[in-house]
């Protein structure tokens, strides 16, 4: 037992994934994946190349990263990497577009959007295929399906398309977690770590300077139905790409603390956190240019995932 306990220490002591976060920045020159410490420090690049790698996303054992790139003649493929940065490989090999990329909870497959054909349809859709790269199929049959999130227990795909929806991963049971106005949801944070709750940024007039963070809460009894929508407080005037801390205690994004118009020089994009309880805002880059879509993730953070069973969307409740 003692000996189990003492490789267990040296393990979180010495792994490089304790509590790390994972974002694409442009500040040496273009647009690249790095990983820091919760807390911001000790910030790594880990790719180095002169076409842009962004939207990184952890694997759930955190010991790789998926990610998508323009490295391929400004075609965009999706990639994935060890956490260190080693080991990059390409997954997707396809004349379309294929980005957005999400790992699934088991760690087994991995959903993307794409606007390959398929019969004969070039509509940007969410399709999954094996970690591998190969068994891929289409989950959706939409016209701009794009950033699509799994659920904690694997039972769902968040994807935004206008508006906010969650679809089984065989393409069943469609149902809309926003809010239904026309074409306000500007961003998919995606499901907080335990299942109870899902994040993404609503806007006026698809503005960045007039966007607002909504968290949605799910139905208790375990039915595909949003029971509330709450406003989250803008801690700044210009935020976006959301994501739940580990812990699910807090928000982070990119964000600004003035913004100006198109074309003029003002504040860079950095990365901040914003405590849900405490309503405290810490900025963790301070970068000069921009730094985006945050993704954390920490081992000693476990949770149990709720099941959710399909239902017809409720009574739409009004925003408090």
């Amino acid at each position: 037992m003692r000996m189990t306990l003492l490789v267990v220490c040296l393990w979180f002591a010495t792994s490089p994934l304790w509590g790390k976060i994972v974002f694409h920045s442009d500040r040496d020159g273009n647009l690249e994946i790095y990983t820091m410490s919760s807390d911001g420090s000790n910030p790594m690049r880990l790719t180095f190349n002169k076409a842009d790698d962004v939207r990184p996303a952890w694997s759930p054992n955190g010991q790789q990263i998926v990610f998508h790139s323009y490295r391929d003649d400004d075609q965009r493929e999706i990639y994935v990497m060890d956490a260190d940065g080693s080991n990059q490989r390409r997954l997707t090999h396809h004349p379309g577009v294929d980005a957005y990329p999400d790992w699934s909870p088991d760690g087994s497959q991995i959903a993307f959007t794409s606007n390959r054909s398929v019969n004969g349809n070039h509509a940007l859709n969410i399709f999954v295929m094996d970690t591998d790269g190969n068994n891929v199929r289409q989950v959706t049959n939409v016209g701009f399906a794009q950033q699509p999130k799994w659920s904690p227990d694997g039972e769902w795909i968040l994807f935004m398309e206008g508006e906010i929806f969650a679809i089984r991963p065989d393409g069943t049971d469609l149902w809309q977690v926003s809010v239904p106005k026309p074409n306000t949801a500007m961003d998919l944070g995606g499901w907080s770590p335990d299942g109870k709750q899902i994040l993404y940024v609503e806007a006026i007039n698809s503005s960045v300077n007039a966007t607002t963070p909504i968290i949605a809460t799910l139905a208790p009894d375990g039915r595909a139905e949003v029971i509330s929508w709450k406003r989250v407080k803008r801690p700044l005037k210009a935020l976006d790409s959301f994501s739940f801390s580990a812990d699910g205690k807090s928000i982070l994004f990119r964000g600004k603390k003035d913004f100006v118009k198109a074309g003029v020089k003002g504040d860079p994009w950095n990365i901040y956190c914003f405590g849900l309880i405490d309503k405290q805002l810490t900025q963790l880059t301070d970068s000069p240019d921009t730094d985006s879509t945050p993704r954390e993730w920490n081992p000693l953070l476990s949770v149990s995932p709720r099941k959710l069973a399909p239902t017809r969307w409720g009574e739409i409740k009004t925003i408090k």
